[in-house]
């Protein structure tokens, strides 16, 4: 056989030798930092007895953009949306049979209904 130098043993201990270096240079660079942060005092000006009343706003929120939430959803096999429904249940499986005879029911939520297009 021939000796070489890539054996089990030798590339453990070079192994260990890369992460002990590693080790090192992480404690290294944290010191580093640490003596940063004792050179140069990180204080924040408190001068919160000088905020003015009128620099805080008031606002509002208009929800009347917000989507509302569908009685029941159609979803595909890769769970994208094909079809939502929005109103009373019962009228949207009178008017669409079909669909939910094709469907096949896969959860509620609240009052959301997710069905699976076959």
């Amino acid at each position: 056989m021939k000796p070489t130098i890539l054996t089990q043993k030798t590339v453990c201990a070079f192994l260990g030798l890369m992460m002990a270096l590693t080790i090192m240079w992480a404690a290294k660079a944290e010191a580093q930092v640490d003596s940063l942060n004792e050179v140069i005092p990180m204080e924040y000006n408190t001068g919160i007895e000088g905020v003015q009343e009128d620099l805080i706003q008031e606002f509002e929120l208009d929800f009347s953009e917000l989507k509302e939430v569908p009685s029941i959803t159609f979803i595909n096999k890769y769970s994208e949306v094909v079809a939502e429904f929005y109103g009373d249940k019962e009228d949207i499986k009178k008017k669409f049979k079909e669909s939910f005879e094709n469907g096949a029911f896969v959860t509620a939520s609240g009052n959301q209904e997710f069905y699976l297009v076959r």
